[in-house]
């Protein structure tokens, strides 16, 4: 048979393209699968002390925990809304005091046990009898929290196991808020009949060791969201963020948490680092606390709105901070629904604090004797206490700064004994509830409300609010009404919301952050650049 050479060029063409992206397809693939068995590491600075749910403290051990531990419903940042996780579905019954949970029916724990009702009442148990007091109120909701509490009761009446599929969850008062509360670390579920050194969890990965500041995971296959790009993740700690940083320019991490401040501005600005950090608000808020039952504050609205006026925040963030941070106007960060974009709140305004100095009964500060500012001691809250001396000593108020211990700092706070004393708060499930119930609450004076703030106009806001269960619009309404007291009220200096700074390697693909600053592990994986 004839063939024409051009038919033949066209063959020849043809075979040539099929060869080429047959190769291309190969070597991505095989090049990303030797990228995903290797370890994903990620650098953390502080060390993970456990990854128990009921006693995680710090961030680091929280994200580590993460890995391996789960919620019924999970926070999903693109709707702002709370989504079904271990959990099928939920209902909440007329009067706002019932929740039934139905709980999917393919999760297994890493040990093969099929998750049951049973098991997250279990879970929920052990949790509240380990957890420390400061997160212990996130159960008092529940009917006989506090009668097991007082060791009047052997179990969490208001947990009631219906099948093996199925909770009812009984409130003493509707709490609109509840369900968020559920993603919060001493809800997630684990496996209390387990043997093992960490308990088995549900999570996309397994607990493999916690062994010389190092934690390894590895990917469990049986995962109910489906199976993660990642084979195997390490958590290296660093007691030294330059250390850190020095082995992420090594190219020996693929995630760093935490950069240091010195370093943010040349890295934002660097051609080499662009695409490789994200920058984001975070649910966590950066104040000083007014003891508002202490002299000089108490009864004297006019000093601490006052105090608001005369510290320039930016200055702090661009000077101290790296720039990372977002001024606050009020008494909650952006990033959750409800949050008030026209809400006037506290410029920088020294002429305006003048005013209010003198309305407080101190012109120019005459008469008003040395503000002692406590802190807990670190070099980061000395410089901010630092700047808010030197910019308060502008308006004429004097102000003696006093650094103590961890342990003292927190004696301080739980007692209100502090007039005058630094406030980080990060909150502990992703819904505005988290700031205004426990800081500005008269019933949480000592656990969350340290500034001894009681305003029975903003109890009855906040306990409305709680039980409006049908409409959430109204409820956000309601909060942003008690929001507006609050703020007129300056039962604190609100400096910033917190910024997270992340880096990534070049090889890593899929990262998410949320505003409750915890990674998304399903979507990470590691490819070659361009692949």
């Amino acid at each position: 048979m004839y063939v024409s050479s051009r038919r033949l060029s066209v063959v020849g063409a043809l075979l040539g393209l099929f060869l080429l992206l047959s190769w291309t397809y190969w070597s991505r693939s095989t090049y990303t699968v030797s990228l995903q068995s290797r370890p994903f590491m990620v650098g953390i600075v502080g060390y993970i002390k456990t990854l128990d749910p009921a006693l995680v403290t710090t961030h680091q051990e929280k994200l580590a925990a993460s890995t391996i531990y789960e919620g019924l419903v999970r926070y999903d940042e693109s709707t702002g809304t709370i989504r079904p996780n271990l959990a099928q579905d939920w209902k909440i019954s007329s009067d706002g005091k019932e929740i039934s949970i139905t709980l999917k029916r393919n999760v297994r724990f890493h040990n093969g046990k099929r998750l049951k009702a049973s098991d997250v009442k279990d879970s929920w148990e052990l949790s509240f009898d380990k957890t420390k007091w400061d997160r212990k109120w996130l159960f008092f909701p529940i009917a006989g929290a506090k009668e097991r509490l007082n060791g009047k009761a052997k179990e969490l009446a208001g947990v009631r196991v219906v099948d093996e599929d199925t909770l009812k969850i009984t409130l003493d008062r509707p709490d609109a808020a509840f369900v968020s509360s559920l993603t919060n670390t001493v809800f997630w579920i684990r496996d209390t009949k387990d043997r093992g050194q960490v308990l088995a969890g549900t999570g996309p990965f397994k607990f493999q060791e916690l062994a010389n500041g190092k934690v390894t995971v590895t990917r469990y296959d049986r995962y109910h969201r489906g199976r993660a790009k990642l084979g195997e993740i390490q958590f290296i700690s660093y007691s030294d963020v330059e250390k850190a940083w020095a082995d992420y320019t090594a190219k020996k991490l693929d995630y760093l948490d935490e950069v240091p401040l010195a370093k943010v501005k040349e890295i934002r600005t660097s051609t080499y680092y662009h695409g490789l950090f994200t920058v984001k608000p975070v649910q966590a808020i950066y104040a000083l606390g007014f003891n508002v039952n202490r002299e000089p504050f108490a009864d004297n609205h006019y000093l601490r709105r006052a105090l608001n006026y005369a510290v320039d925040r930016q200055t702090i963030i661009d000077n101290i901070n790296g720039g990372l941070g977002v001024p606050m106007k009020g008494a909650y960060p952006m990033g959750l629904a409800g949050y008030d974009r026209g809400m006037s709140g506290y410029d920088y305004d020294p002429e305006r604090a003048r005013e209010l100095l003198e309305e407080a009964g101190y012109p120019d500060g005459q008469g008003l004797p040395t503000l002692t500012l406590v802190f807990n001691e670190s070099p980061g809250h000395r410089r901010v206490a630092e700047a808010v001396a030197a910019q308060l000593a502008n308006v004429g108020i004097s102000v003696k700064l006093q650094g103590v211990t961890w342990e003292q700092y927190l004696k301080g706070l739980t007692n209100c004994s502090y007039p005058f004393f630094r406030l980080g708060w990060e909150a502990d499930y992703p819904d505005i509830d988290g700031f205004l119930y426990p800081l500005y609450y008269s019933q949480n004076v000592g656990i969350g409300n340290f500034t001894g703030y009681s305003n029975p106009q903003v109890d009855k806001i906040i306990d409305t609010a709680r039980s409006e269960t049908v409409s959430s619009r109204e409820r956000l309404n309601l909060m942003r009404r008690a929001e507006a007291v609050i703020v007129d009220d300056a039962p604190m200096l609100w400096l910033y919301q917190r910024e997270a700074f992340k880096m990534i390697g070049k090889e890593v693909r899929g990262f998410k952050l949320n505003t409750m600053e915890m990674v998304d592990w399903l979507t990470l994986e590691l490819e070659t650049a361009g692949s």
